[in-house]
């Protein structure tokens, strides 16, 4: 069974009807309920997740309460659909070294981390909706376009 991990934007399509990939993100899902595909996320995209759920700019369309977005990952983390990473001492050493080479600045660190976090975890596959800050890890690992769900 594949492994792969999901960036929050997917999560974040398949909860919100109104964004683009939101039936793709669904159907990436179902294929991880149907064990064709094993879906990992890490304690750093749960964050994520909830920062998405409640914001108005680049959220959702309909921002939830906080209390909502709590309901809504404890529903997802109880699912048992993914496997949750721990952000590891070792993945954040890693997380410079590799910022260092490829010369990443700013908030791109926080993609540099879910690398690290999957290179950790043998982890070779990632979905985004997001293939621009991940172009320049191609060589250590495979970004997927949620566009290419079918």
């Amino acid at each position: 069974m594949n492994k792969i991990f999901l960036d929050t934007n997917v999560l974040v399509s398949s909860i919100d009807t109104t964004r683009t990939n939101h039936k793709k993100a669904l159907r990436l899902i179902e294929k991880i309920k149907r064990k064709e595909l094993q879906g990992f996320i890490s304690t750093q995209i749960v964050g994520e997740f909830y920062v998405s759920l409640t914001r108005i700019f680049r959220g959702i369309k309909a921002p939830l309460t906080p209390k909502e977005a709590k309901e809504e990952i404890e529903q997802m983390l109880f699912s048992g659909i993914f496997i949750v990473l721990p952000v590891t001492e070792l993945a954040l050493r890693r997380s410079l070294i590799l910022s260092s080479k490829k010369g990443i600045k700013g908030v791109n660190f926080w993609d540099v981390v879910i690398i690290a976090t999957m290179l950790e975890n043998g982890i070779s596959i990632l979905y985004t909706e997001n293939l621009k800050d991940f172009k320049k890890f191609t060589d250590v690992i495979v970004v997927k376009d949620l566009q290419e769900i079918e």
